[in-house]
């Protein structure tokens, strides 16, 4: 009873930290969207023909006419009630369209998250173990090349060997035209899998496995030298050598003792990389037409279309804040000398 009290306390405090966080990360969009060059009420009407009538009419109609602050407040405390607002471009409410976008994009992250976190920790793992061996070297030299591409450029290449020159994927897009699902949950992979339509399935892994690979590249990078350094810290730790010394062989200290304590360190590099698949799914769905919220940002941000940015940044941020919550509270059945 005691320990649930314990994590339904620490679970209210930390939410109650990530909601400052949320509302200062809203006034910093909220002032940054309007330092960006351009005007979406001229953008909605025109440039051309426009009259003065016309556009202070539609300016007041916005309540972009108001001072700044005044603005926020009306646009913070509509969100807290669960409005946040409507497109500037195309009258569409902004949460259900941005909700919708954000499939898309979480079904990408979460291909990238599990294959950027497999390599990552394979290959620090075997490097770690076969420390100086040529294994050790190449995987870490391709490490340090992983942190170093860009993500843009990264995708730009897959895109002109495996697309182009091999033909084995395709170069963009998220679904082929010819290919029908019917929605049930509105995650097309999911929804594929659900109804059996097995040829939609072999589709849109088609054209997910490039944007996921270019996407999870980086963190995987990263990922994989965490391990390592955290493996080869604990294998040199007293308690794995009295293992050692009664007797477990190697494999067994290390899976059993070894990695759990040495995971501690990745699982953080993991919650943290979080920020990094979401902020790289923006570059990745632009390099390869995926129609995620981070391509639908991009597009509000060329047209000025303030509440749909302002929406979809806070929308991430709480995925970011509620995963970092979650990652705290693995630390305690990793560790139980951990306190959160």
């Amino acid at each position: 009873m005691t320990d649930l009290f314990t994590i339904f306390w620490v679970i209210l405090k930390r939410l109650s930290n990530s909601v400052i966080v949320l509302l200062i990360l809203s006034a910093l969009i909220f002032t940054f969207m309007r330092a960006i060059p351009g005007d979406p009420v001229l953008n909605m009407l025109g440039e051309e023909d426009t009259t003065i009538e016309q556009y202070e009419a539609l300016k007041a109609e916005l309540g972009l006419d108001q001072p700044y602050h005044i603005q926020y407040f009306n646009w913070i405390f509509r969100v807290i009630q669960g409005d946040f607002g409507q497109s500037l471009q195309t009258q569409e409410p902004v949460l259900p369209v941005v909700l919708e976008k954000l499939k898309a994009t979480l079904e990408l992250a979460f291909f990238a998250v599990l294959l950027g976190t497999f390599i990552g920790i394979t290959a620090g793992t075997i490097s770690a173990v076969k420390r100086g061996s040529i294994f050790d070297s190449i995987a870490m030299i391709f490490s340090l090349i992983g942190i170093s591409i860009p993500v843009f450029w990264m995708g730009i290449l897959l895109i002109i060997y495996f697309s182009v020159a091999l033909d084995l994927f395709p170069v963009s897009g998220m679904i082929s035209f010819s290919t029908i699902i019917t929605p049930v949950t509105g995650f097309p992979l999911l929804d594929a899998i659900l109804t059996g339509n097995w040829s939609a399935v072999s589709d849109l892994l088609s054209h997910l496995i490039l944007p996921a690979i270019t996407l999870g590249l980086t963190p995987a990078a990263i990922i994989a030298r965490t391990t390592r350094a955290s493996l080869l810290e604990i294998i040199n730790e007293d308690y794995v050598k009295a293992g050692l010394a009664r007797g477990l062989t190697f494999n067994q200290t290390l899976w059993r003792h070894a990695m759990k304590n040495a995971m501690i360190p990745v699982v953080t590099i993991i919650g943290l990389e979080i920020g990094v698949y979401l902020g790289g799914s923006i570059v990745t769905e632009n390099v390869f037409s995926w129609p995620g919220l981070g391509r639908y940002m991009i597009d509000a941000i060329y047209s000025n279309d303030y509440p749909v940015v302002q929406g979809a940044v806070l929308i991430y941020a709480a995925i970011v804040v509620i995963v970092n919550l979650i990652v705290d509270l693995t630390y305690t059945s990793l560790d139980p000398r951990v306190k959160i």
